[in-house]
């Protein structure tokens, strides 16, 4: 164990519960993830979850109105 290593267990900060997370429970990885992406590829990537989003909104307003009509 070397000196750094003995002071970093001594630290008064709380270690993370996570090691990839900061110290208000960011996901580092994957801000490092996204970084490695092009901007065009963020928008894309973004867009392409959008999409997902709202077909999940869109299917599940589909399946309460199939609901709303068994029930009548």
């Amino acid at each position: 164990m070397t000196p750094a290593d003995a002071d970093n267990l001594r630290s008064d900060k709380p270690a993370a519960p996570f090691p990839e997370q900061d110290e208000n429970g960011v996901d580092l990885s994957l801000i490092r993830e996204n970084l490695r992406l092009s901007p065009a590829e963020r928008l894309r990537k973004g867009d392409q979850a959008r999409r997902g989003a709202l077909r999940l909104m869109q299917l599940g307003r589909q399946h309460r109105q199939r609901q709303t009509r068994r029930a009548e």
